[in-house]
């Protein structure tokens, strides 16, 4: 399994490739709850496998790989991608269908993208609660406005089984996978979410170590 390393420059340039295909292309913020769980789901390995453009959305990620680019983690911390993507988007008149699990998570990401980004044309939305987990119900609400990009919110690995359900079943552009780790934290949440860390970057270097020397092994 592979994650790309890509500047944020040098991502936003295959953003504009993909605005300009004819199938859709996919995108998603890589955490370490994810890498985790690729770990021990191969619905989820193999999504990430899969993705055109897999982001890193978390600077453990990179030290645990080794990284030290100071811009690189600079743009991770401060999540430069996503808002070079949206800036992206906007500048193109491009529209974006909303997906989450929960009608609340999906009203929350429309208002925080309503409001720091004015401009951006939401063609539509739709929670899985609304369709009764029924997929083929919501490939159809997303069909009938067949949308620039998809913005999914939906938490793994739900979020990556649906996409390997359903992407060929999909009419838009760029799927942009954001997770659930883009909402914010406060208080006893954001403790947890440290601790967390911590645990998922120990697994994570434990899981490079072991691929590493698998790779040498077979070197020899």
């Amino acid at each position: 399994m592979q994650i790309d390393n890509y500047t944020v420059r040098e991502a936003i340039m295959q953003v504009e490739i993909y605005l300009n295909n004819t199938v859709m292309n996919t995108i998603e913020t890589i955490n370490m709850k994810m890498l985790d769980l690729a770990g021990e789901d191969e619905t989820v390995r193999e999504c990430i496998d899969l993705l055109d453009l897999a982001v890193i959305g978390e600077k453990d990620i990179l030290i645990a790989a080794g990284v030290n680019s100071t811009q690189r983690i600079r743009e991770t911390v401060e999540h430069d991608f996503f808002r070079e993507f949206l800036k992206r988007i906007i500048r193109n008149h491009k529209h974006v269908f909303l997906l989450g699990e929960t009608t609340a998570e999906v009203d929350e990401l429309s208002d925080y993208l309503s409001e720091e980004y004015e401009r951006l044309q939401i063609g539509g939305r739709c929670a899985l609660e609304e369709k009764a987990g029924d997929s083929e119900s919501v490939v159809n609400e997303i069909n009938s406005v067949s949308p620039d990009v998809i913005f999914s919110i939906l938490p793994s690995p739900m979020q990556e089984a649906f996409l390997i359900e359903n992407k060929g079943k999909l009419s838009a552009r760029i799927w942009y996978g954001l997770g659930d780790g883009y909402q914010t934290h406060s208080g006893i949440a954001r403790i947890s979410k440290i601790v967390g860390k911590l645990i998922h970057r120990n697994k994570l270097k434990l899981r490079l170590h072991k691929y590493q020397n698998d790779n040498e092994n077979e070197d020899m």
